[in-house]
């Protein structure tokens, strides 16, 4: 949902439920996060640091100036990965995904990330040879797992322009479907 709709939606719930929300004019539901420590409402904008950027800083692509927006975004990926979720991000270019999930990437420290920028002649053989390199095969009561070289961590596999590669005559992306 854009902005506006999010905010109304906030608003639609903040009228139906009988659960105590903030009731401050000027903020949104949307720009609130209820804690587990305390069960209490705070403000999204209180965990945003102020933070002084180095000018040599402000052209580095690696650079994650953190607003309201990212700090939430962060806090939903570090869910989904500690549950070890499978998730796409979807946006338009320069949306931020890659960004936000490296950011983030950072702050979890058991996780390893395996990044695979799909073209138009992306095939299985990539994702085979990628995991060839990380991973090793290893025979369990189950059966031949492919595991992670380093035990304690866990991969994530971002793949980049996944809408590229090619359809065959079946109208399939192979390199999609053996993902799947």
């Amino acid at each position: 949902m854009n902005l506006a709709t999010r905010t109304e939606f906030g608003e639609e719930l903040r009228n139906m439920s009988e659960v105590e929300m903030p009731s401050d004019g000027n903020d949104a539901l949307l720009d609130y996060e209820i804690r587990v420590d305390d069960q209490q409402w705070h403000l999204w904008k209180k965990r945003v640091p102020n933070v002084a950027i180095e000018p040599s800083k402000v052209t580095d692509a690696t650079t994650v100036i953190n607003t309201v927006d990212t700090t939430r975004h962060q806090e939903v990926l570090c869910s989904w990965l500690s549950e070890h979720r499978p998730f796409l991000l979807c946006g338009p270019p320069g949306s931020g995904k890659t960004m936000t999930l490296m950011a983030t990437l950072k702050m979890v420290t058991d996780m390893e990330m395996i990044f695979i920028n799909f073209s138009a002649t992306t095939m299985p053989e990539l994702i085979l040879k990628t995991f060839d390199h990380y991973c090793e095969y290893k025979k369990t009561p189950a059966g031949i797992v492919l595991r992670p070289k380093q035990q304690e961590k866990w991969l994530v596999v971002f793949c980049d322009e996944i809408n590229f590669p090619d359809e065959d005559k079946y109208g399939t992306q192979v390199v999609i479907a053996f993902l799947r």
